[in-house]
């Protein structure tokens, strides 16, 4: 038989309904079948303090279902190295490594968060060695109008890096070496140094002379070496572009091809590069190069610029070093020819503003960089080559008085 209900006794059905239904599922959102939570990112760096690091959760059941819309709760292990909220929002407090844990139900997941924190420089000191995180990097300020880099001539293999799986992976041997060769001829020779950044981490770690998604696919450490990498030249340039208001940049490198000569990459192609001198000269040509400041104020054409008896190569081929291109060797053809990469297109003067011109130097091993006695043969001549050639084309070489 059925019975009827008084109004206060529907309201208190209807209460009692709504409180079981939200009480179900997730247990007022704290999912209690949730078994793992795997955190994102996994390693993550933070550099300087107030830098901020996005973590995210994600929680699964036991079936290995992901757990939609369950609660996480976030924590720092070590809150004196950085706090996090409860959207995983990181915050760098101090130097040093913690834990970033986040639980939902019965499971967790944490991740490891570093704080790195730069020391901070008020003025370089000529001649004096500067590194970044793990002294992957190195910087030596000059006072020359010349900033010198080598990308690909490190040897670190440190673990936290894992091995990049795409992307060109071999080794410039004894570019560091050769570098250093040609500052120390320089400092001989005038007095003065250039400016110097090395990346010392192998080429399986580290691309700096590639976007960053190549260089360094994905990991903050190699990320972060990158960063300081560009940075150092980027205040190189600025010293330069202070005292003289332009200058020289060259990123050396070292390459297999059949033929042993230097190859002077202007972000010029191959095809460009065979073209007849009025054609190198007709408008537009070196507006895409990365001498492209450099040939707006000069009296030479462009064409002399590239491969002239003044240009960087027909000063090279004076001093016997074989190089492209020059008067001897002033195209290509179809050999094998490197333009040019990221680091001659970034810190050259292919963008407008710019007033530091660059050009990529490629050096074959035999004969120049194959032993100390060769690099330093190879460096001394070069320093020689510079000096005319910055005196030529840039109206100066030595720091004004």
């Amino acid at each position: 038989m059925a019975m009827s209900m008084t109004g206060r006794e529907w309201v208190f059905a209807l209460t009692l309904a709504v409180a079981v239904v939200g009480c179900g599922g997730d247990n007022g959102g704290t999912s209690p079948d949730v078994v793992t939570v795997t955190v994102a990112p996994a390693v993550a760096l933070a550099v300087g303090v107030g830098d901020t690091v996005q973590f995210t959760a994600e929680a699964w059941d036991e079936a290995g279902n992901r757990a939609a819309g369950a609660h996480v709760s976030w924590r720092s292990a070590n809150t004196a190295v950085a706090t996090v909220d409860d959207q995983g929002r990181a915050v760098a407090v101090a130097a040093g490594t913690t834990a970033v844990s986040a639980t939902s139900g019965g499971g967790s997941g944490s991740a490891s968060l570093e704080v790195w924190v730069p020391a901070e420089v008020t003025a370089y000191e000529v001649g004096t060695s500067y590194f970044g995180r793990r002294s992957y990097v190195e910087y030596i300020p000059g006072e020359l109008p010349v900033v010198v880099s080598a990308p690909h001539g490190g040897s670190l293999t440190p673990t936290e890096i894992p091995d990049r799986t795409w992307g060109t992976t071999v080794t410039d041997t004894n570019t560091e070496e050769t570098l250093l060769a040609i500052r120390t001829a320089l400092v001989e020779g005038t007095g003065k140094a250039p400016h110097v950044v090395i990346s010392h981490l192998r080429r399986t770690k580290l691309d700096p002379n590639r976007e960053i998604e190549e260089a360094a696919q994905g990991n903050p450490f190699a990320e972060n070496a990158w960063n300081e990498f560009q940075a150092y030249i980027e205040t190189a340039s600025s010293a330069v572009t202070k005292t003289y208001g332009s200058g020289f940049y060259i990123d050396l490198h070292g390459h297999g091809h059949a033929i042993a000569r230097a190859e002077l990459g202007y972000l010029l192609s191959s095809a460009q590069l065979n073209r007849t001198d009025a054609e190198i000269n007709a408008q537009g040509v070196a507006e895409q190069s990365s001498i492209r400041a450099l040939a707006a104020s000069s009296p030479f054409s462009f064409a002399e610029l590239l491969r002239g008896p003044t240009s960087l190569g027909g000063l090279m081929q004076k001093e016997g070093i074989r190089s492209l291109p020059s008067p001897g060797d002033p195209s290509p053809g179809s050999e094998d020819y490197f333009t040019g990469g990221y680091n001659t297109a970034r810190h050259g003067s292919r963008e407008v503003g710019r007033t530091v011109s660059g050009v990529q130097i490629e050096l074959p091993l035999p004969g120049i960089r194959d032993t100390a006695a060769n690099r330093q043969a190879f460096a001394e001549a070069l320093a020689k080559v510079l000096e005319a050639y910055m005196t030529e084309h840039f109206g100066f070489f030595r720091i004004p008085s």
